[in-house]
């Protein structure tokens, strides 16, 4: 049982070291959180990508602000 817990563990901080390289390297998704975010500290940022999704935003503040800019326009008026 140790065993096959070390090895979850194992792949688990596997994941987290290629995804974090890969995302330096630019073949990964970008991170669009905000700068206060866990996700941009120091070592917590190793993990981001292993971390389940609705724990980590995956659009920027311009994405989000360009969304809602499309949102609105195609809103009814209510005038």
């Amino acid at each position: 049982m140790k065993r096959i817990i070390l090895g979850v563990v194992g792949l688990y901080l596997l994941a987290a070291v290629v995804t974090t390289l890969l995302e330096r390297s630019g073949r990964w998704k970008r991170c669009g959180c905000e700068p206060e975010c866990w996700c941009k500290m120091p070592g917590l940022s190793l993990f981001r990508w292993v971390i389940p999704k609705r724990a980590h935003h995956l659009m920027s503040p311009a994405d989000k602000e360009l969304l809602a800019d499309m949102a609105a326009a195609r809103a009814p008026e209510t005038d």
